[in-house]
C-alpha cells in the first residue's frame, strides 16, 4: 500500500484532524467558564427569547435534568458536531476523484484546519451553521414540499443557534434552486412563495425585535458562576443593537485590514477561478459566483470584528457549493483535468506552498496575519504530545 497515495494522505489528514480537535477541546475545558467560546455556551432562554439561545436551552435543561456538569455537556456537543462535521465532509471527498484541485481546497489553511490554527475559533457554534448546511445540501429530496420542509427545519434551527445564518440564506436558496432546476423540475407555486416569507418574517421578528425584551440578568443569574456578568464574553454581545454593531464596527476598520483580508480571500478562491469552469448553464459562470459570493459576504465584514472567523465560515459555505456543484454535473471536468495537467509537478508544489502552507488570517482583523499556519499547527501539536508523554514516564 503506497502511504502518500491521495486518498490515504486525505484519511491520515482527517484523522489528525479529528484527533487535534479532540484533545484541544479537552484541554480547553480547563478555561470554563470565563472564555469567550464557553460564554457563548452559556446564553440560554431563562431572561426570555434571545438570539444563540437554543443550544444554551438545551445543555441547561440536560443538566438539570439529569445532574450532568454543564462543561462536560458542552464538551461532548463540541466534540460530537466536529466528529460528524468532519465524518460527512471525509466521506463526500470520497465519492470523487481527488486531484491536484482539491488538495488545494481541502489543505486550505482557513478550510478544516482552521479551528486548530486559530485556537480561539475552536468550540464556537459556527460549525453548526456550517453542518447544517452541509446536511442541507446533500440530501436527496423527492418533490419541492420536502426540500422547503427541511429547508425550514435545517435554516430555522441554525438561525435559533446563531443570527449569522441570515446572511447566508442565499446559499441555501441557491440548493434549492439548482434541485429544483437540475433535480426535481418542479415549478415553485405562491403558496410555497408565501410560506417562505412569512417564516422569514417570523424568524427576524424573534431575532431582531422578540430579543430585545430579554433580561439578560436572569441568564446569568439562572448559574452559580461568580465571574460570569452581563459584561463577560459574548453575553456582553446580547444587549447592543444592530446599528450600535455597526457603527462600532465600522469605527475599527482601516484600510489595510481590508487590504490584508481581501489579499486572502483572492487568494484562496485562485484554485476555483483557474481550475472551474462551468457547462452551459444560464447565469453559471466562475466570476458569476465568485462575485456574488465575495459580494454577499461584505455586511458580514461590516457587523464583527473577528473576519478570520468569518472568511472560515465563507470558505466552508463555498466548499459545501463547490461540492454539490460537482455532484450535479455542472463542472467541466475535462477542462479541469486539462488546465491541471498543463501544471509542472515543481510549479504545482510551489503554488500548493503559496496557498495552503504560507498565509492564515487571525481571528480578529486588527491583529497580524500569521505565517506558516499548517506546518506550526503541526509542529505545536506534535510538541504537545510529546510533552504530555515524557510527563507521563
Amino acid at each position: 500500500m503506497n502511504f502518500f497515495k491521495k486518498d490515504n494522505v486525505l484519511s491520515v489528514y482527517f484523522l489528525y484532524l479529528i484527533l487535534g480537535i479532540f484533545i484541544y477541546s479537552i484541554l480547553q475545558i480547563g478555561e470554563f467558564p470565563q472564555k469567550y467560546v464557553f460564554t457563548e455556551w452559556l446564553i440560554n432562554y431563562e431572561g426570555g427569547y434571545v438570539r444563540r439561545g437554543i443550544l444554551g436551552q438545551l445543555i441547561f435543561e440536560i443538566s438539570n435534568i439529569f445532574n450532568i456538569d454543564i462543561k462536560i455537556l458542552i464538551l461532548f456537543f463540541q466534540i460530537s458536531i466536529y466528529t460528524i462535521y468532519l465524518t460527512i465532509f471525509y466521506l463526500q471527498f470520497s465519492k470523487i476523484k481527488i486531484n491536484f484541485f482539491w488538495l488545494l481546497i481541502i489543505f486550505s489553511p482557513i478550510s478544516f484546519a482552521y479551528p486548530l490554527i486559530e485556537l480561539m475559533v475552536l468550540g464556537r457554534k459556527d460549525i453548526f451553521i456550517i453542518t447544517l448546511f452541509l446536511i442541507f445540501s446533500i440530501m436527496n429530496y423527492k418533490n419541492l414540499n420536502s426540500l422547503f420542509l427541511y429547508f425550514t427545519f435545517f435554516f430555522g434551527i441554525s438561525t435559533f443557534i446563531h443570527e449569522i445564518t441570515f446572511f447566508y440564506i442565499f446559499h441555501y436558496l441557491l440548493v434549492i434552486y439548482l434541485y429544483k432546476e437540475l433535480i426535481l423540475k418542479e415549478e415553485i407555486k405562491k403558496k410555497q412563495i408565501i410560506i417562505f416569507f412569512i417564516y422569514l418574517f417570523l424568524l427576524l421578528y424573534l431575532n431582531l425585535y422578540l430579543h430585545s425584551f430579554v433580561v439578560i440578568e436572569d441568564i446569568v443569574n439562572s448559574y452559580n458562576y461568580e465571574n460570569i456578568t452581563i459584561y463577560s464574553g459574548a453575553i456582553s454581545h446580547l444587549k447592543p443593537s444592530f446599528s450600535d454593531v455597526l457603527i462600532g464596527t465600522l469605527n475599527h476598520i482601516k484600510f489595510i485590514n481590508i487590504l490584508k483580508y481581501v489579499g486572502i480571500f483572492i487568494l484562496s478562491t485562485i484554485p476555483f477561478l483557474s481550475f472551474i469552469k462551468f457547462k452551459n448553464i444560464k447565469y453559471f459562470s466562475t466570476m458569476n459566483i465568485f462575485f456574488l459570493i465575495f459580494i454577499l459576504s461584505i455586511p458580514i465584514y461590516a457587523l464583527v470584528l473577528d473576519w478570520g472567523r468569518v472568511i472560515y465560515i465563507n470558505y466552508n459555505f463555498f466548499i459545501i457549493l463547490l461540492l454539490l456543484f460537482f455532484k450535479l454535473k455542472l463542472v467541466d471536468l475535462e477542462h479541469l483535468d486539462t488546465m491541471i495537467k498543463k501544471i509542472d509537478f515543481k510549479y504545482k508544489i510551489m503554488i500548493f506552498i503559496f496557498i495552503c502552507l504560507m498565509f492564515s488570517p487571525d481571528i480578529l482583523s486588527k491583529n497580524p496575519i500569521e505565517y506558516f499556519p499548517l506546518p506550526s499547527q503541526f509542529l505545536r501539536f506534535a510538541g504537545g504530545i510529546f510533552e504530555k508523554i515524557n510527563e507521563l514516564l
